[in-house]
């Protein structure tokens, strides 16, 4: 089983996200034994199951995607690399690639957050993040939260800008956190 286990993980981690049919194609087992696999992962908080959109007539299929934790099964060379990258760079090297990057970021979501509301850009803009591989998480509390570990002040400034609204950062990585919380208000609303 936990052959099978590590199959599923490969698979969502490659795909992005799967139904359960393609889950079970992959795996060669029945729907229900694709299913027993899919919801021991949901229960260990390393996939989500969500309803897709609908592309076709007829009642949409869920979708299986991995959480943030699932990322602790793979190897990240990257982390490695990066680290190496921002030893060797000046601090304003790295000023200037940071600041160059979110305005290319800024430029590319900025189109997809016109017209939304407040709290619609809030999770628009967590699930752009969370395109770029950053695994941004909205959380509602009767406020609006979200988190990323994108460099803190740069996504600070992008967010008050993209948001129009008041950005004020509750954690830092620099800080030894493991993510960027910010709350952002509009009418009292908190996105962390």
């Amino acid at each position: 089983m936990e052959s099978r286990r590590e199959a599923v993980l490969a698979f969502l981690k490659t795909r992005g996200q799967a139904t359960l049919a393609e889950v079970a194609t992959h795996l060669e087992v029945s729907k229900q034994g694709a299913l027993r696999h899919l919801e021991a992962l949901e229960a260990d908080g390393l996939a989500t199951m969500a309803p897709a959109t609908a592309h076709a007539p007829g009642r949409p299929e869920n979708v299986y995607r991995l959480t943030a934790a699932a990322g602790e099964h793979f190897p990240d060379g990257h982390r490695e690399l990066t680290g190496e990258l921002v030893d060797f760079m000046t601090n304003e090297q790295l000023k200037r690639f940071f600041e160059r990057r979110a305005a290319r970021l800024e430029a590319e979501y900025a189109p997809r957050l016109a017209g939304l509301d407040f709290e619609a850009r809030v999770h628009e803009l967590a699930r752009l993040a969370t395109e770029h591989g950053h695994m941004a998480e909205v959380v509602e509390l009767g406020d609006v939260a979200a988190r990323t570990g994108l460099p803190c002040l740069n996504e600070q400034q992008m967010y008050e800008r993209l948001l129009g609204a008041d950005v004020a950062r509750t954690t830092w990585m620099a800080e030894a956190a493991d993510d960027c919380t910010y709350v952002m208000k509009e009418n009292e609303k908190r996105v962390g």
